[in-house]
């Protein structure tokens, strides 16, 4: 009798819990999404267990566990244990109480978001884990075993999971970056060559080659004004010297002349100075 009290006092705690996670992971937009899931899936967990006890024996719900008939030892007509049930209302009373105390501030309530996870996955693996133990006859042996693996499997196999997951995550990182980087070389070397065959025209005849021939045209030809300049200035110092050179040459001969000079011929004239100048001057 006090067993189906109690069984129908966690049932109610149950439903109130899984209210609870509707209010605020749905119409407050809380974190809780997967403790509401986790709730929801409780409740045919606990139905099942306590499929033995009035109320719950109108549907054979333990049908849904008859696959694991199939293995060695099990037996879903098993007697239900008061255990589970007093676990789940240590949890879901626990969860209420955190629940009140967070609602006097707004800003306490994502305090209770971890905390109102936890102790739904806690209901969770304790309604499967007593499920296992009862089919299979593993007595309070087997529920401490199986309680022991579950919280190493909440202490470090979730984290390893992340763990793993995050170095799988950053390993594709590393190589989508290497990639990158290898895609990027051969669209450099693809460039280049594309370049290189743009100016395959212009590489025919060395441009380098015509310039330096332009340049020395450039150079010979400013060597050959300045050599017409200079042979220019040659020859008109030259002429210059040769003119002077005459001039002085018949200003000699008009000195040698003498002063008296015989009476001229009749009809015939003397040469003046300036005639006999005029004349030797070409």
């Amino acid at each position: 009798m006090y067993l189906d009290i109690l069984v129908y006092a966690v049932a109610v705690l149950l439903l109130g819990s899984v209210a609870i996670f509707i209010k605020t992971a749905l119409f407050d937009r809380r974190p809780q999404k997967v403790g509401l899931i986790l709730a929801i899936v409780a409740l045919p967990l606990y139905a099942i267990y306590y499929n033995d006890v009035k109320l719950f024996d109108r549907v054979d719900l333990r049908q849904a566990i008859s696959p694991l008939e199939n293995f060695k030892g099990a037996d879903s007509n098993f007697h239900s244990d008061i255990a589970p049930a007093g676990l789940i209302a240590a949890f879901l009373l626990i969860r209420i109480l955190v629940f009140q105390r967070v609602a006097v501030r707004r800003r306490l309530q994502r305090v209770h978001d971890p905390i109102a996870n936890f102790f739904a996955g806690a209901t969770f693996i304790t309604l499967v884990s007593s499920t296992l133990v009862s089919t299979f006859s593993w007595g309070w042996v087997g529920a401490v075993v199986l309680g022991g693996i579950s919280t190493l499997v909440y202490l470090g196999a979730l984290a390893l999971l992340a763990a793993f997951v995050e170095v799988f995550v950053e390993l594709s990182k590393l190589i989508s970056v290497w990639i990158k980087r290898k895609v990027f070389s051969l669209a450099t070397r693809i460039t280049r060559i594309a370049s290189w065959v743009s100016s395959l025209g212009g590489r025919l005849v060395s441009r380098a080659l015509i310039e330096r021939i332009r340049a020395d045209t450039s150079k010979q030809e400013s060597i050959f004004q300045d050599e017409q300049e200079t042979q220019d200035r040659r020859l008109e110092d030259a002429y210059v010297r040769d003119r002077n050179r005459r001039r002085k040459a018949a200003q000699r001969r008009q000195a040698r002349v003498p002063e008296q000079a015989q009476d001229p011929v009749p009809g015939e004239s003397l040469p003046t100075s300036e005639s006999t100048a005029t004349s030797e001057t070409p």
